[in-house]
């Protein structure tokens, strides 16, 4: 069994204060960098700089790409001239990534510092637009032309393959570097050696354009079910690639942060249990207040109908208008997912509206009929007194409907009017929903109660 990484901690550390180095460096040798990563991040920033100094350089540079952003900047400022050699064993776009979250003066000094070829690879990377494809592109990849053989194609795997990001494919790319095709290392391993690369093109391959927004790689990986896919100019000429590790890692970034979207708060920029008490009141604090400001409305309501509200009908009030939330909310929530995973558009509202009127109109008739037997049956048991159970119940009934219908509608379009702003769809939260259907279902339920119960409960 492997050791924990408290467990390598401990060891890591008796043998730094016995100044075992070589030992230390055999310690973490087979340890997989992210495990590394782990181990290191619990020592004090004086033990990890060490550390890190007796890592072979491309073991180090993995480990050190797995850190979180203030554990790396940190370790470069323990490392000082150290750091230079751990950076460029970085793959290029983890070193672009590192680079742009460091402080600007700390970003400059590194950068300067680096070799001129790591320095123009990182400076490309950063060139793109923050969340784009480009950065999180690795310009590391095998390249052949159409009229090579596959000996040759093979000579260059062994040449640059050491270096690549992958070799599952090689790129076919034209005398002005356009991308042309791409070959599985299966094809070119099975071919006869004099065969040219273009007898086996089929000139079929999906790439990616490096100024695409980078769920766009999420979900084009995911499509193709593809281990990398090539990313290309606005000229069509091959720039880099980008693996399904960089883009698990986006892909959890982003459920994450639309999950705490829907839970009604900004998406917090760092781990729970690393976030300060600070950031967390500021990123939930302004939805809360947003959130008790909209809740205000039901105040004036309330205060509309004072008059005509009876203890029967206000005793109904929070089983009412939960139900419009809640199936707002699930509305809301299959719509922003549908989204995401483009299984649909803003232009398909109107099929949309279709299928949710069909399911509001039976989940309403379902649960209105539910609440006009709770109303009866809350009678019978003397909670509900009234000369006119009937009528309060179908009140409470035709209510429901009404508040199911139009909750599945809201929850809806709400996500479909932001994408099609351009806004993200997540910012329409759970709570957001829940606060609308609070006010505007409590005024369906009033409407309904004044229209059916004037005269007899409400005078």
């Amino acid at each position: 069994m492997n050791p924990t990484a408290e467990q390598l901690q401990e060891h890591i550390e008796s043998l730094l204060r016995e100044r075992k180095f070589w030992d230390v460096r055999a310690a973490l040798r087979d340890v997989a960098p992210a495990d590394v990563a782990d181990t290191l991040s619990l020592l004090e920033p004086e033990q990890a700089a060490l550390a890190f100094r007796l890592l072979p350089r491309d073991h180090a540079g993995e480990a050190f790409a797995e850190l979180e952003p203030d554990r790396q900047e940190h370790l470069i400022e323990e490392l000082g001239a150290g750091a230079q050699p751990i950076v460029e064993a970085m793959d290029p776009d983890d070193r672009a990534e590192l680079i742009d979250e460091l402080p600007p003066k700390v970003a400059r000094r590194l950068l300067a510092a680096l070799k001129p070829a790591d320095r123009r690879e990182t400076q490309a990377i950063l060139g793109y637009p923050a969340d784009s494809v480009g950065r999180l592109m690795t310009p590391d990849y095998v390249r052949v032309k159409p009229d090579w053989t596959m000996e040759r194609v093979l000579r260059q795997i062994r040449q640059f393959g050491s270096d690549a990001e992958t070799i599952w494919y090689v790129y076919v790319t034209d005398s002005a570097g356009r991308l042309i095709d791409d070959i599985r290392i299966r094809r070119i391993l099975l071919a006869d050696p004099d065969e040219t690369v273009e007898s086996v093109m089929d000139h079929r391959f999906e790439a990616l354009s490096a100024f695409d927004d980078r769920e766009e790689a999420v979900r084009q990986i995911a499509r193709y079910d593809r281990f990398a896919l090539p990313v290309v100019d606005s000229q069509g000429v091959l720039v880099g690639i980008v693996t399904a590790d960089d883009v698990a890692d986006v892909a959890e970034e982003e459920a994450t942060e639309d999950i705490q979207k829907l839970a009604g708060m900004e998406a917090l920029e760092e781990p729970y249990m690393r976030a300060s008490v600070i950031d967390m009141v500021l990123k939930r604090g302004p939805w809360l207040l947003l959130l008790f400001i909209g809740q205000m409305a039901t105040v004036a309501v309330l205060g509309h109908f004072e008059m005509q509200l009876a203890a029967v009908v206000a005793l109904f009030i929070p089983m009412i208008i939960s139900t419009g939330g809640n199936t707002g909310g699930q509305a809301a929530t299959l719509l922003i997912r549908a989204l995401a995973l483009q299984e649909l558009s803003p232009g398909d509202w109107l099929l949309v509206v279709h299928r949710e009127l069909l399911v509001g109109l039976s989940l309403g008739l379902g649960l209105g009929g539910f609440g006009f037997l709770a109303v009866l049956f809350w009678y019978s048991l003397g909670v509900a007194a009234t000369a006119h159970p009937v009528l309060v119940a179908t009140s409470v009934g035709l209510a429901i409907l009404a508040i199911v219908l139009w909750a599945v509608l809201l929850g809806a379009m709400l996500p479909l009017v932001l994408q099609k702003l351009g806004l993200d769809p997540a910012t329409v939260s759970s709570p957001m929903v829940a606060t609308l259907m609070d006010v505007s279902g409590l005024v369906i339920y009033m409407m309904v109660a004044v229209t059916i119960l004037r005269g007899t409960v409400l005078k």
